[in-house]
């Protein structure tokens, strides 16, 4: 029956297979950024500040280390503040300061375990890390910003850093890098830099450790609920009073607005691709029922004869509806095909791919629901009466 009206319903199948594949891609799409979002090492950055200071070029190195003196007392002033938990000096560990992209390419280098070769991000953090960032450790505790009594450095890894290594167990494991030996001691779920990335092979080591290399801290502070414009007053005042230099500039960025911003860019591109598609289906959904609507019109006289020989209104329905879902699946197929060639079919792919097979037939019921029932009610002898 379909076939011998195959051009009549050539527009609602061509219709709702443009619908399949673009509501298919931006689902997935939607998927994978919720994926990537989930994805373990998210830091808690709630009620957190990043402070630091920029000097101009033509200042000395000599100075450079006097104000990095200074900045020390600041940070040990700051920390004994009421309304201050801690401050935690570090380097590469703040979120939301760089990209993953630039760590790669400034702070990652390789190790070598058990003859296997591979790169990591080197990151660095004082003791009070773990108190402002709140890491989830899987397996141990956060380094101590000492030298371990066997000489050894204390070490804290990724899971993601253990996963490249081969390791069940860390804990007491023994790494040498560039001749210096360190131990882990603890492991974290991983140390995400971006809301929407994976944390990268990491391995955090004690802080000073990047002193000795030249490496400029970082310091972020964790602030008691409601004191945020304390916590910016109290700086201020402290770098003004110790660190008074037109040539140095003072620093300092709320790292909860920081990561609102990082996530409002993947919003909008999730919106960009998100409202056209909202758009399609309402237009498809307009067109497909109009289309319903004239294929049902043109066929009352079928219906007529239908219920004159005994057929039900529910079994009108349920003919109209059934060719609509048919053809929905047909249409749908295309669009399952080309989803085997572009996606790896993961679990977020497979449940991404089901809903939009699930919206489909949605779209197919609803806009097919209003035409059957009318034709479930057509009066057969109005219907006939100039045959």
């Amino acid at each position: 029956m379909l076939w011998k009206r195959h051009r009549s319903y050539s527009g609602i199948f061509i219709e709702q297979l443009l619908v399949a594949v673009v509501l298919m891609l931006a689902i997935v799409s939607v998927s994978e950024t919720v994926k990537k979002y989930n994805t373990p090492g998210m830091l808690n950055v709630d009620n957190t500040f990043s402070i630091g200071y920029m000097c101009s070029d033509d200042v000395p190195r000599e100075e450079r280390a006097e104000i990095k003196q200074k900045m020390d007392v600041v940070i040990e002033n700051l920390r004994k503040l009421p309304f201050v938990e801690t401050v935690a000096t570090s380097y590469n560990l703040a979120p939301y300061l760089r990209n993953d992209h630039f760590y790669a390419q400034q702070s990652s280098d390789s190790v070598f375990i058990d003859d296997n070769r591979f790169s990591t991000v080197i990151k660095f953090s004082d003791e009070y890390g773990a108190i402002v960032l709140k890491p989830e450790m899987e397996e141990g505790a956060w380094l101590e910003n000492r030298i371990l009594p066997d000489g050894s450095l204390p070490l804290v890894i990724t899971r993601q850093f253990a996963d490249k290594a081969g390791w069940t167990t860390c804990v007491g494991k023994k790494i040498t890098h560039r001749g210096q030996v360190h131990t882990v001691v603890g492991v974290a779920a991983g140390l995400k830099q971006e809301p929407f990335f994976p944390s990268p092979v990491a391995m955090v080591v004690p802080q000073f450790h990047a002193s000795g290399l030249g490496m400029v801290s970082e310091h972020m502070a964790r602030i008691k609920p409601d004191m945020k414009q304390e916590f910016v007053d109290a700086y201020f005042r402290e770098f003004q009073r110790l660190i008074a230099d037109e040539k140095v500039e003072p620093l300092l960025s709320d790292m909860q607005t920081n990561r609102g911003i990082w996530i409002s860019g993947s919003v909008v591109g999730i919106a960009l691709q998100g409202i056209p598609t909202v758009f399609l289906f309402i237009f498809a959904f307009i067109g497909t029922f109009g289309l319903s609507w004239m294929a049902s019109q043109k066929r009352m006289k079928e219906f007529a004869l239908r219920i004159a020989i005994g057929s039900t209104p529910k079994q009108l329905m349920t003919i109209v509806i059934g060719e609509s879902l048919l053809i929905t699946c047909i249409a749908v197929i295309p669009a399952l095909l080309l989803s085997v060639f572009i996606y790896e079919y993961t679990l977020v792919h497979i449940i991404a791919v089901g809903i939009t097979v699930l919206a489909m037939l949605l779209f197919s019921l609803v806009s097919a629901w209003y035409p059957a029932w009318k034709v479930s009610r057509v009066n057969p002898a109005e219907a006939l009466q100039y045959e």
